[in-house]
């Protein structure tokens, strides 16, 4: 990496922007900064927007030819980040940038100021030699690590659009190998409650004969998740099963080969998941 380069990203890897930490909140707002300023010297527009959380980034960068006829693509990102403890398992400051190797350590560098600098940076330079071939959008949030939705509610509101959405924000399979992921997990949660009488009981007198909640809850949960992991088939309908390609694809790729739980340090749900562990991720589970 050059060294202007590591520079701009310690810069902003050195806001310690907890968006979970009230006491961090002027942090985040430096961080939200830092990136409109850094699109706007780079000849874009770009603004703060305030809401009643924290704020969100909003940015252009025309195309350098045909601005009005090229396609836009929207990229997303957060400025915010973890909480860094617990400190004592950092061997350096973790909102100091350094250098290990081939590896760059602090927090965020990877989720997800890491990613989101490559991305405005690589327009950015696109843009400063006439090259960048499409409008680029920037709407990013300082909220992601704390469960915000102000990006979700903007983005439904919006009536701009764009002919294409990037977000920069996932592993690398096998290095060398430009990967690109066509699309996201999404998540359905709910809500329930489970009653089996009309007021509390005293397990000391009614245990083993009035039916428990906890039991019926179990059971309930039970049904839907088989003990190999793989969800009731009427939950299933409509998934696409795995193309030949895609399973070639896995089966080669090293991440697949590598002996389990590699990094992850997990138990496999059954055997066959073991060998399954890619189809399994681009289905449907229950967790």
């Amino acid at each position: 990496m050059p060294e202007a380069w590591f520079d701009e990203l310690a810069e902003l890897l050195r806001i310690p922007s907890v968006s979970a930490d009230p006491a961090r909140a002027g942090d985040v707002g430096d961080a939200a900064e830092w990136l409109a300023e850094f699109v706007r010297r780079a000849g874009g527009s770009a603004e703060v927007v305030k809401t009643d959380t924290h704020p969100l980034i909003l940015g252009d960068l025309p195309a350098s030819t045909n601005g009005s006829g090229a396609p836009t693509v929207l990229v997303y990102g957060h400025v915010d980040v973890q909480p860094p403890d617990p400190l004592d398992l950092w061997e350096t400051d973790p909102f100091t940038l350094e250098q290990r190797g081939e590896w760059l350590y602090a927090r965020g560098i990877v989720d997800d100021k890491g990613q989101l600098y490559m991305l405005v940076k690589a327009a950015t330079e696109l843009a400063s030699t006439g090259e960048l071939p499409v409008n680029v959008r920037f709407a990013c949030d300082s909220e992601e690590e704390s469960g915000g939705h102000q990006i979700v509610d903007f983005l439904a509101a919006d009536e701009r659009g764009a002919d294409a959405a990037v977000i920069f924000d996932a592993g690398m399979t096998k290095r060398g190998v430009p990967e690109f992921a066509v699309s996201t997990r999404g998540i359905v949660y709910f809500h329930l409650t489970v009653r089996t009488g009309e007021r509390d009981l005293h397990s000391g007198v009614f245990g083993g004969a009035a039916a428990n909640a906890v039991h019926a809850l179990m059971g309930i949960l039970g049904a839907l998740q088989p003990q190999d992991g793989r969800l009731a088939e009427p939950l299933r309908a409509g998934i696409a099963p795995p193309t030949d390609e895609e399973q070639a694809a896995w089966t080669s790729s090293r991440r697949v080969r590598s002996s389990w739980p590699g990094p992850e340090r997990s138990r496999p749900i059954t055997g066959p998941a073991r060998s399954s562990t890619w189809a399994r991720r681009r289905s449907r589970h229950w967790t």
